[in-house]
């Protein structure tokens, strides 16, 4: 018989092989048909001849290497063992892999799953006798037939796959590290359940698994680090390649929980307690059917509801007190309920689901009290036939026994109802607490999702920084040339203020905030920036002081770039925002105290600056009183006081005379005016036109993310301009933007249709 086993092997390889060919050379385009089509074949083969079996592998049987049931030597044991396991593993991914596009998947199929389907086709007789036992041999066997079939179809998938994408298969420098991590990680998780119970003696390993401990702990720390080594390894792939590895994880898992429901367990007497109804079981099935079909709703069931039930069946497992802890169904349970606990967070983890919100946590609640009153029903119906039927605990006391003699207690009350012959007995008391019990706990389980997505976010966030700062750093380093790094990289504008072509977009927005931004400011000049609301004046100000990224573009403080000398530039800067926040449990001096502290102002100039400001703005009477005590337009001044305690050289102030009173706008004039002629940089923007009028050198208008022009203010009041008029011509669309004549820049009135572009 093993003869015609290789016969049929070798035709399917024969016949996969000359139609791939046929199309590689006639229709390549259908190539990739052909490798989905083979690749559903082996799935469907690898799924009867798996659920055919009627008492499990062959191999399973042995146990510390005894030799029997067909195999006559020690080494033949090891690599027929060796065969189901890695048959297994190239034989799923292989299902997987033609319907994802990602990078390493043919160098996989090229080097891992050949070589795999090469071996186990010249050793296919071990391969038999390990999954069918010698019978396999006596006469024509359904299971054998497939494995001749599944391993025929696997080579010639792997040598039309290799020669079609020979290019793709060929991996450079480091894509060899992330190759071999794949392979390692499909091989690890396609590790049969009885692997360990073949080749060890289980008797030596026994251990109760009451109580958290050693032995039970250790069983535990995987469900931990397992998750945390996938999301590190997965996290900055591309989404195919996620999907990829998640998928042939939730399938290879369902293959492996399967070897316990077979279908030949789900007939006779005991079919009614193989049903896969309990929770962690359900599970095993949901999570690779959503993943492959993207079922979102159906996913949060499992989410919210899979994920707690596991863990606390983790905590507290149901199987033998005197358990051999590599047995079969011991490592089935802790591979069943690994998966049930960290899949679904590692789907939301890596994007493949978005975190829910109440709908779907809503959904999720929905499909547990669907599925709770099932089990009610079943548990109560299906024990006049089996009296072990206990789905999800709700028949038995497993769960209350744990909790002590008051939840036992609540069992005591029964309601009984005979319907056509048959007893329904439930227990309302118990199982009601059960369910809101469980509920809660379901509710619970989000928040604390949350603080571990946040936890995480935040803590890669850093690291990304922390990468970001060093690049920024060396960059940094050669642009300056062996300067320091404290000296502004462009020595040429010490003293301005300078946006050269900044653009700023939020997010993957098509809508830019600002656009192609071009802006000078010397020093010794007071400059208004005018815009209506929304035009980009604050988004300016805030990426000015390094509040907002940049997205392109560059922006320059005294020199300084703003992106990759991040802290000089803000050393440069007084920053008096639109919306101020305070420390206000602290008093006034206090909090000025703190401001010159960050900037290390020296104690001799903080406190000569301050006396001096706290006169000016009529601040003796509450310098020292809790800032949460001040009026608005007295916190207004704090800031105002703050931002000027070090002496910048660019005072950016943003709307900055909003509620105050007319002596306190008068002396914040004052103090623009005394800044501007010390030779620095005052910039503010406005509402106010006739305080800009007044007080300004320079305006600039901005309108929709583009500043529209510049004007000397002083130049227009000599040509009798009024600002006010000239700024509502500008924002209704009747002036065009400047258009260059040398080194100036100029304003040309055109009709409103005919609007230039800005040069």
């Amino acid at each position: 018989m093993l003869g015609i086993y290789y016969l049929i092997g070798a035709c399917a390889m024969i016949i996969v092989i000359a139609v791939g060919l046929l199309l590689h050379f006639k229709a390549s385009s259908k190539l990739n048909i052909l490798l989905k089509t083979v690749s559903l074949l082996i799935a469907t083969a690898l799924f009867f001849r798996y659920m055919l079996a009627t008492d499990g592998d062959n191999i399973a049987k042995i146990s510390h290497l005894k030799l029997g049931y067909g195999f006559e030597s020690k080494a033949l044991i090891v690599i027929a063992l060796l065969q189901v396991w890695l048959a297994y593993a190239a034989e799923m991914f292989v299902s997987l892999a033609s319907f994802f596009k990602v990078r390493t998947a043919p160098a996989i199929v090229r080097h891992f799953a050949t070589t795999v389907f090469i071996v186990n086709f010249a050793l296919m007789g071990t391969h038999i006798m390990a999954i069918v036992g010698p019978q396999g041999f006596e006469g024509f066997d359904v299971r054998a037939t497939l494995i001749a079939v599944e391993t025929g179809l696997g080579l010639g998938y792997a040598v039309v796959s290799t020669f079609a994408k020979s290019k793709e298969t060929q991996l450079h420098n480091r894509e060899w590290v992330w190759f071999t991590l794949a392979v390692v990680g499909i091989i690890l998780a396609a590790i049969p359940s009885y692997a360990f119970n073949v080749v060890l003696d289980a008797t030596q390993l026994t251990y109760n698994p009451k109580g958290i401990n050693l032995p039970h702990r250790l069983m535990l720390y995987p469900m931990f680090i397992i998750p945390i080594v996938l999301y590190l390894l997965l996290k900055d792939k591309d989404l195919q390649t996620k999907r990829l590895a998640l998928m042939y994880y939730a399938w290879i898992g369902l293959l492996n929980f399967s070897y316990f429901h077979r279908f030949s367990d789900f007939v006779g007497e005991g079919w009614v307690t193989a049903l896969p109804l309990h929770l962690c079981n359900t599970a095993m099935y949901i999570t690779p059917l959503c993943l492959t079909f993207k079922w979102k709703r159906f996913f949060y069931f499992t989410y919210f509801i899979n994920v707690l039930g596991a863990f606390l069946a983790l905590l507290m497992p149901n199987y033998s007190d005197s358990a051999s802890i590599i047995s079969n169904s011991v490592w089935l349970f802790y591979m069943n309920h690994y998966q049930a606990f960290f899949m679904p967070l590692l789907i939301v983890g890596l994007g493949i689901f978005r975190r829910p919100r109440w709908k779907e946590f809503g959904y999720s609640m929905i499909g547990f009290t669907v599925y709770f009153v099932l089990m009610l029903i079943i548990n109560a119906w299906f024990t006049n036939y089996n009296g072990s039927v206990d789905y999800f605990f709700l028949n038995s006391d497993f769960i209350a026994d744990k909790l002590g003699n008051w939840a036992e207690n609540t069992r005591n009350i029964t309601w009984v109802i005979n319907v056509k012959g048959l007893t329904l007995t439930f227990y309302p008391l118990y199982q009601f607490l059960f369910f809101l019990v469980y509920f809660a706990f379901a509710f619970g389980v989000w928040f604390v999702y949350e603080l571990g997505y946040n936890a995480i976010t935040g803590w890669l966030d850093l690291a990304e920084r922390n990468k970001k700062i060093k690049v920024d750093k060396l960059a940094l380093e050669v642009k300056l040339a062996g300067r320091s790094i404290e000296e502004p990289m462009n020595m040429d504008n010490v003293n301005k203020l300078v946006l050269k072509n900044f653009t700023k977009r939020y997010g993957k927005s098509d809508v830019y905030a600002v656009k192609d931004a071009c802006l000078e400011v010397c020093g010794g000049e007071i400059y208004g920036f005018l815009g209506p609301n929304g035009a980009g004046k604050s988004t300016i100000i805030k990426s000015i002081v390094g509040i907002q990224t940049i997205t392109d573009g560059a922006i320059e403080v005294c020199g300084y770039d703003v992106a990759t000398q991040s802290v000089q530039a803000k050393k440069q800067i007084g920053f008096v925002p639109d919306h101020y926040a305070l420390y206000e449990r602290l008093t006034a001096r206090e909090y000025i105290n703190y401001i010159a502290d960050l900037y290390e102002v020296s104690k001799a100039d903080r406190d000569e600056r301050l006396d001096k400001m706290i006169k000016r703005f009529e601040l003796e009477h509450a310098i020292d009183n809790p800032i949460r005590t001040y009026s608005h337009g007295m916190k207004q001044k704090v800031t105002i006081m703050a931002a000027l305690i070090h002496n910048p050289k660019v005072w950016i102030l943003d709307e900055p005379l909003t509620g105050l009173d007319p002596n306190s706008i008068f002396q914040v004039k004052e103090c623009m005016r005394e800044h501007a002629q010390a030779g620095n940089i005052v910039f503010f923007s406005s509402h106010i036109i006739d305080v800009v009028e007044r007080i300004c050198d320079k305006i600039a208008i901005i309108r929709k993310g583009q500043i529209q022009c510049v004007r000397d203010v002083h130049e227009m009041e000599k040509n009798g301009e009024s600002l006010e008029k000239f700024y509502m011509s500008v924002i209704n669309d009747t002036v065009v933007e400047p258009i260059a004549v040398g080194d100036k820049q100029e304003i040309q009135e055109k009709p409103k249709k005919a609007r230039g572009k800005r040069a």
